[in-house]
Order: structure tokens, then C-alpha cells, then sequence
């Protein structure tokens, strides 16, 4: 009885949407249509997003993990500053990162999320910030 409880246990915990997918980053790439028309800046953190791993938490149009917030309108909910703030010191269920990323890093992450918002969306603007062309 206690193998078969730990067994199910441990399926449960295997299958449940809290849990990190630790094989997202290898098995799931960047969609296309996430990486076309961007500058080299933004690719850069697209490329940041699949080689950090970020996708055994989030996913992108819907492949990846389930424990943290789609990514796929990150830009309609956050500022560029509340990004930069997020990445660097977490919340919520996410880790901080500030310790794991190098500046630049964090500006190429942050403009590929910045990207990240439907069409007929605009992104979320800081009002104490200038609009970017």
C-alpha cells in the first residue's frame, strides 16, 4: 500500500501544473512567428528565453510550463520597468535572477518580452517614460 500511494504521489506530482517542465527548453523552440521581424537586440533574448530555460515555468503559444504566467502577452501586463524588476528580483512563485543574468542580458530578455503582446494590443507604457519609435 505505501509503494502504491507513493506511486501515485509521485505521479500526481509529475503531472500537475505547478511543477516545472524540465525538458521545455530542449523539446519546445521559440514559435516562428515570435522570432520574425526582429532586431538582432530582441532575437538575442528570444534566444535567452529558450537557453535560460525560461520555458520550464512559462510557455509560448501554449508549449512549455504551465507553473508560471504565459509569456504570449507579458508585454500587455508589465512595463518595461515592471519586467526589468521581475527578472531581477522575482515574485510570486518566480525565483529572482538578478545573480544569474548580466545586464546586457536582462535588456536583450526584456526587449524580446517587450514584443510579446497581440497586435491589436499595444504594450504596457511607463507614463513617466517617453514612447519609444
Amino acid at each position: 500500500m505505501a509503494f502504491l500511494t507513493l506511486g501515485a504521489l509521485a505521479q500526481l506530482g509529475k503531472a500537475s501544473p505547478w511543477s516545472p517542465q524540465m525538458e521545455a527548453w530542449s523539446s519546445a523552440p521559440t514559435p516562428v512567428e515570435y522570432v520574425k521581424s526582429r532586431t538582432p537586440l530582441q532575437l538575442q533574448g528570444a534566444l535567452l528565453v529558450q537557453y535560460k530555460q525560461c520555458r520550464n515555468c512559462h510557455s509560448l503559444n501554449g508549449a512549455g510550463g504551465r507553473r508560471g504566467p504565459a509569456l504570449d502577452d507579458v508585454a500587455t501586463r508589465l512595463t518595461r520597468d515592471q519586467l526589468i524588476r521581475q527578472v531581477l528580483q522575482g515574485g510570486g512563485n518566480m525565483p529572482a535572477y538578478g545573480n544569474h543574468l548580466k545586464p546586457a542580458e536582462v535588456t536583450a530578455l526584456v526587449a524580446f518580452l517587450e514584443t510579446l503582446h497581440p497586435r491589436h494590443e499595444p504594450a504596457q507604457h511607463n507614463p513617466e517614460q517617453p514612447l519609444r519609435p
